[in-house]
């Protein structure tokens, strides 16, 4: 993915370039510094949000408290009139219709929906007339730890969908509860309270009443199933998702008097309405600024690349030859890239100079090397024609004379003739091999594709036609075709084959291997030979004409096998080697 974006910005210009990189800085500064204010902003906000909301809910939590506070009074006032205290003395036979009277006249609004009279086991005696709600729930929990005299606030219950809570107060004679007066009053809200609340609170903002213990919760309409999150700490401001998705903060108070707690939240969104409003305008801003860094940077960058442009349009007329296609200099500009159109023409100006004395002096070079190559051509003539006739004279006289009068003179004589033989065919070969390492440079290749494999082939069965079969063990690989010069190439298996063969003779079990390897995208073809070998300190001597590792008399050769193919393989642009170890073989690499 790297060197796929490096590849598309290299095509790029520079004056495309500078734009995009101011681009991209502007827009790193604008983000960067965006989100550092956003991100501060935002904490500062939520902070003073939560402090607001930590206080609101104190406000609400204390408001419900003077109201409970208030009802358990009205409650105990009921609870210690004498004909209620009498009614339940009597066991229920005397003053009923006072203790109704009592009862009626503790209601306030139609919040109160049931207003009884128990005794201490909580059996029912009588209710008020205005009562419409049968709870039947047990009350023995809520007034276990209620002391005589005294009143409370319950818990809120879930009684066919709608929340209620009871009022209890202990009526008490001598200093022991008798009985209690127990009213039951809807925990719901009223639109007057919902509008006041909005207005203390905010809009868009939720309240919830809940059981300390967490039994049950209502949103002042209907119980909920859950509570709205998990009230962990009830002093820490609370960050959920309400059940539309949203981010919501919430603060939860307990409320004195009673076993509730209240919890007001509200949207992170409403509470960060001015920081969203900020970050729209840094994007809008951000937006501006980035348009307007693109076009100072084209112009700034037209500027400076149109010299430039003129600069390698001059640079490519003068790689064409044309020496003479000055760079043209604004009127005025004496900045750097002035200074380098100024320097340029000067070069241009040497150069064209220098070119044409080049030329002259290669012309001269030229003419002093075809004479050379001339002279050259009539000595390899002279050689080839002159130095063969006396020699084809020797080499014939002698072997008429071995031929005519062999076994007619002593040994000593017959070992003389055999020599002068064997030497003048020896200068016969040697003159050969001079011959086609001087022609070599001179002829042009032919390049075809070239069945390396045929030619390995070819060669070694015309080296090994005279040789028994069982004596040489070759292995010749599957070898990748070449683009070469097929006649060359035949030249460079015979040598380098003719070698194996000729330094592996000597071994019991003589192997030749010819094959290939891949290095990357370079196919390299190798002969091996497990014969005499040679130092590789002196490798470098391998190549060069008449430089032998081995005396004639142990191997016999000229000397000049080894530095044709390499004339060969250069030809070809590529690159010949070698690697052995004394006595255990040698392998000769080429490339081409």
């Amino acid at each position: 993915m790297r060197s796929h974006t490096n590849n598309l910005f290299g095509r790029l210009s520079i004056q495309q370039r500078l734009p995009l990189l101011i681009c991209v800085l502007l827009l790193a500064v604008i983000v960067s510094y965006g989100f550092a204010n956003y991100y501060s902003l935002r904490k500062a906000t939520l902070s003073l949000a939560a402090e607001r909301l930590s206080s609101l809910t104190s406000q609400i939590s204390t408001s419900f408290s003077q109201s409970e506070d208030f009802l358990v009074k009205t409650s105990n006032a009921t609870a210690t009139q004498k004909p209620v205290i009498d009614y339940i003395n009597s066991g229920g036979k005397q003053f009923e219709k006072e203790t109704r009277e009592a009862l009626d006249k503790l209601y306030r609004d139609s919040t109160w929906v049931f207003i009884g009279l128990t005794d201490a086991n909580l059996l029912p005696l009588v209710f008020s007339t205005k009562s419409i709600l049968s709870a039947g729930i047990n009350l023995k929990d809520e007034v276990v730890s209620l002391k005589p005299g005294t009143g409370k606030v319950g818990r809120i219950y879930n009684i066919d969908g709608f929340v209620y809570f009871p009022l209890i107060s202990a009526i008490a004679d001598n200093k022991r509860t008798i009985g209690y007066v127990i009213s039951w009053i809807t925990l719901r809200a009223s639109p007057k309270s919902i509008e006041q609340f909005s207005q203390l609170v905010g809009a868009g903002a939720s309240f919830y009443i809940g059981n300390t213990d967490g039994t049950l919760w209502t949103d002042l309409f209907k119980p909920l199933p859950t509570a709205p999150f998990e009230v962990a700490d009830k002093s820490k401001l609370v960050e959920f998702t309400g059940e539309d998705g949203k981010p919501l903060i919430a603060n939860t108070q307990p409320i004195a008097q009673t076993q509730w707690l209240v919890t007001i939240a509200f949207s992170e969104q409403t509470a960060l309405q001015g920081v969203t409003t900020f970050l729209r305008w840094i994007v809008v801003i951000g937006i501006v600024l980035t348009a307007a860094g693109i076009l100072v940077a084209w112009v700034v960058s037209r500027n400076i690349t149109r010299p430039l442009n003129n600069l390698t349009k001059a640079s490519t007329a003068m790689s064409q030859g044309n020496h003479l296609s000055p760079v043209s200099v604004d009127m005025g500009r004496d900045d750097e890239l002035g200074k380098l159109a100024l320097a340029f023409n000067t070069m241009a100006a040497d150069v064209h100079r220098t070119h044409n004395e080049l030329e002259r002096k290669v012309a001269e070079r030229t003419m002093q090397l075809e004479y050379a190559n001339k002279e050259l051509e009539a000595f390899s003539y002279s050689v080839s024609h002159d130095l063969r006739a006396p020699l084809r004279s020797i080499t014939g006289f002698s072997t008429m004379l071995k031929e005519d009068y062999s076994g007619k003179l002593d040994a000593k004589a017959d070992r003389i003739i055999n020599t002068i033989v064997d030497n003048t065919q020896t200068m016969g070969r040697l003159i050969d091999d001079l011959l086609s390492f001087s022609q070599t440079g001179k002829k042009d290749l032919v390049i075809s594709t070239v069945n390396m494999h045929a030619v390995a082939s070819h060669v070694t069965d015309e080296l090994l036609l005279h040789v028994p079969k069982e004596k040489y063990h070759v292995y010749i690989a599957p070898l990748p075709l070449a683009e070469a010069d097929g006649g060359m190439m035949k030249q460079v298996y015979m040598n380098l084959v003719g070698n194996a063969v000729k330094y592996s003779s000597k071994k019991v079990n003589p192997r030749i291997e010819i094959g290939y390897k891949q290095e990357n995208e370079r196919v390299i073809y190798y002969v091996r030979d497990n014969g005499a070998g040679f130092e590789m300190a002196q490798a470098d001597k391998l190549f060069s004409v008449f430089q032998r590792l081995h005396s004639w008399q142990e191997f016999e050769g000229s000397g000049v096998g080894l530095a044709l193919v390499k004339r060969i393989i250069e030809k070809h642009n590529g690159s010949v080697w070698a690697e052995a170890t004394p006595n255990e073989g040698a392998t000769f690499y080429f490339s081409l």
